[in-house]
């Protein structure tokens, strides 16, 4: 790890990675209250040989950015272990063969898929096997998990049984829009070892909520977040380094931000703001003061209405 580096050298690494830095192309994880619990929920499910669980949200509050965080938290805790996330798409001719053949093709398998039933069933299996790791852990994240059927659901049943059975540990996360909920009640009504297997519990996922969830990312911007890997320096020591060795710090503005944000919260939502909404505008705050980085830059509510929505 780089220990000290100057401002001038800092700077010349900046304007090297400025384009891929994690902020600038919406793309940092960046701890959230909701996000913990999420993190904390699963690991603790992972306990168990078999597990689920489940999360709805509105459209852009953060499920696919959770997802993301979840591959990263779960192999950091558990070396060896083996996460996929499955993006379902809906498909109205719908058919074993054809959900095993998506599992296959998200998995990046190589060899050519088998065309009857009975050898894509092996080769999942054996997909997955080898996915599971050193640990014989896997994490299945289904995201847009409201499009999955009730047939669906048990076709995915049979596939974990018989990980399960070869020893294998299976945790599921669904990651659905609100029609999530809609999806459980059928299966409750209509299978109900369905809805207790996968939807059992059902939790609504939310973005930051307020000036004192918005001060979690802020802070971790500040002082637990790196980039490059092993540089040794934050979000904003390398995006705005003459600020940053004055002392100035961004999350010391949360109030202000989260004034600004309240413009962009959700429908129906009190002070929520969607995770992408925060992402874009945080983006549009360091280029905006990219060329005004300096050790008097005061980050103040007139400066910040002049950042972009969008």
């Amino acid at each position: 790890m780089v220990t000290a580096m100057n401002i001038e050298e800092i700077i010349a690494l900046r304007d090297q990675v400025w384009d891929e830095h994690p902020i600038i192309t919406e793309r940092a994880i960046l701890p959230t209250l909701s996000l913990m619990n999420v993190i904390s929920r699963v690991w603790s499910l992972g306990r168990k040989g078999r597990g689920s669980i489940a999360w709805y949200a509105q459209p852009l509050s953060g499920k696919s950015f959770c997802a993301e965080a979840l591959v990263v938290e779960m192999k950091r805790k558990k070396p060896g272990c083996g996460v996929l996330i499955f993006e379902v798409v809906e498909d109205t001719n719908q058919a074993e063969g054809r959900l095993l053949s998506e599992m296959l093709n998200q998995i990046d398998y190589a060899p050519k898929i088998s065309r009857d039933l009975a050898g894509k069933r092996t080769q999942v299996h054996r997909a997955l096997l080898a996915l599971s790791g050193e640990a014989r852990h896997l994490f299945l994240i289904f995201d847009e998990a409201q499009e999955l059927s009730g047939d669906e659901f048990a076709w995915l049943k049979s596939v974990i049984n018989r990980l399960v059975r070869d020893r294998v540990k299976v945790t599921v996360v669904l990651f659905g829009q609100i029609e999530l909920k809609d999806q459980r009640s059928k299966l409750k009504e209509t299978r109900s070892d369905l809805e207790k297997r996968f939807m059992s519990t059902l939790n609504e996922l939310k973005g930051p909520r307020g000036e004192i969830e918005l001060a979690v990312p802020l802070e971790a911007i500040d002082s637990k977040s790196e980039y490059p890997i092993g540089s040794g320096l934050t979000y904003s020591q390398l995006l705005l380094p003459r600020f940053y060795a004055a002392g100035g710090r961004l999350h010391r503005s949360t109030g202000d931000i989260a004034q600004q944000l309240k413009r962009l919260r959700l429908t129906g939502e009190e002070n929520v703001v969607s995770m992408s909404v925060v992402a874009s505008y945080l983006a549009n705050l360091f280029i905006h003061l990219r060329n005004f980085d300096s050790p008097d830059l005061a980050i103040t509510p007139e400066l910040l209405r002049q950042i972009p929505m969008g």
